[in-house]
């Protein structure tokens, strides 16, 4: 079973590594995919461990070292596209909430 649980973990190692991939090249259809397939490798070591497979400790470490360096570049992709569509935006047109008044039945409106 220890195998099992070892070519679990190093799926998940190699699903997150497509992410990684997908995030470099900025392509959304492969960072969908490579999400989806690390969410399913994910839920098979969880499977496995919940059935009393010992969890291999350096690989799983491997895993989440390797996660965190995906968060932190969807992350910078995130900021860098937030900052690209408010250099689009028309000057003056910055998002403003609406003033809050009274209506005439004493009400916020």
């Amino acid at each position: 079973m220890a195998t099992d649980i070892d070519d679990l973990a190093s799926a998940l190692i190699g699903a997150i590594r497509a992410e990684l991939a997908a995030l470099e090249a900025e392509d959304a259809d492969a960072i969908e995919r490579a999400t989806a397939g690390k969410t399913a490798a994910l839920a098979d070591v969880q499977a496995a461990i919940a059935a009393g497979a010992a969890p291999p400790r350096p690989l799983l470490e491997q895993a989440r070292d390797l996660n965190s360096e995906a968060i932190l570049r969807s992350r910078a992709k995130l900021i860098s596209v937030e900052k690209r569509l408010a250099a689009l935006r028309p000057p003056g047109a910055a998002l403003r909430q609406p003033a809050v008044t009274y209506g005439r039945d004493g009400r916020w409106a």
